[in-house]
């Protein structure tokens, strides 16, 4: 018997099922969330409680001696503060080499 692509499929009887719930997990995220949240109240309380608002460093000793007396004034530079001038050119252009430089083919 061969199969006739024209004919209708048989029909089967339906029969009634029970429909099933099917409950998907979480995979988990609740542990990951929970994590986070511990994670940043144990960082947030280091930092409570590291940044105190009193001075608890103990108060400088008074100085026992006087200040030393101001220095004495700076000597005046040196007159010749201006930059130098530049040197003057070469009154003859320099000789041209006597073998010409290699070439890079």
């Amino acid at each position: 018997m061969t199969y006739d692509p024209n004919l209708q499929r048989p029909v089967d009887a339906q029969t009634d099922r029970e429909p099933k719930v099917v409950q998907s997990s979480g995979g988990g995220s609740g542990f990951l969330i929970a994590g986070i949240l511990i994670a940043a109240l144990i960082i947030g309380g280091y930092y409570y409680l590291n940044n105190s608002s009193t001075m608890d460093a103990p108060a400088p000793a008074a100085p026992t001696t006087q200040a030393p007396a101001p220095a004495a004034p700076a000597a005046e530079p040196p007159a010749s503060t201006a930059p130098a001038a530049p040197a003057p050119a070469p009154a003859e252009p320099a000789p041209a080499p006597a073998t010409p430089a290699p070439t890079n083919n």
